[in-house]
């Protein structure tokens, strides 16, 4: 067998290999891919995540689709106890519905507020979840212009009533009398009174949905 055959084979031998391990190694694009990928760490759906509001709301200042924050109070763990939101997170929510209540309309007002994201080392997560109860109280705005009107307006339908009845200034003033007592008895009634929440209340919410977040 000549020397240049013997150099031929050995050639395509090393051609044959070569060709075949490219096949079998991975394409050095998804290798890069795979180790630039940070990795992840989730939290479960209905997971409970405990939070503080920074600031106080009133429905007297207000209003719907205004933005919220609050700070996470607790880590947050997954389920091999690693931390995924760490406390001190920031949670952004919008006040969704936000009314006074008065004792004829809507006596304990509305507050609805939801949950939209969770900030974690600068990167924000949109987030899926159900608010508990938020905590507040009622405070009455006392006798505003608009309670003031309706008073008059009762005074002088009662004074009105009382001429018409009486026929002399007396029943006047006694009909004016009695439609200012109808009168505030009806402002009272209508009154607003201001769903207050102060700054540092505690809220709780729950994931309805897992939520992934880069490890750092």
């Amino acid at each position: 067998m000549s020397k240049s055959y013997l150099t031929g084979m050995l050639a395509l031998g090393l051609v044959a290999c070569t060709s075949g391990d490219a096949k079998d190694a991975p394409k050095g694009s998804d290798v890069a891919a795979r180790r630039s990928a940070p990795a992840e760490r989730s939290v479960a759906s209905g997971t409970r995540v405990g939070a503080v509001l920074a600031s106080g709301l009133s429905s007297r200042i207000n209003k719907s689709g205004e933005t919220l924050r609050a700070s996470v109070s607790a880590d947050v763990t997954d389920g091999r106890g690693r931390v995924v939101i760490p406390a001190g997170s920031t949670v952004t929510l919008t006040i969704d519905k936000l009314e006074p209540g008065s004792e004829q309309i809507r006596p304990e007002g509305r507050l609805w507020l939801v949950v939209n994201s969770v900030t974690v080392h600068g990167q924000t997560y949109p987030v899926t979840a159900t608010l508990e109860p938020v905590p507040h109280h009622l405070q009455g705005r006392g006798i505003t212009s608009d309670e003031a009107l309706r008073i008059g307006a009762g005074t002088a339908i009662g004074a009105a009533a009382g001429q018409a009845i009486g026929k002399d200034t007396r029943s006047t003033v006694i009909g004016g009398a009695v439609g200012a007592i109808a009168g505030t008895a009806v402002a009272v009634r209508y009154a607003y009174r201001d769903v207050i929440v102060p700054a540092g209340t505690a809220i709780v919410f729950t994931l309805t949905q897992s939520l992934q977040v880069a490890a750092r």
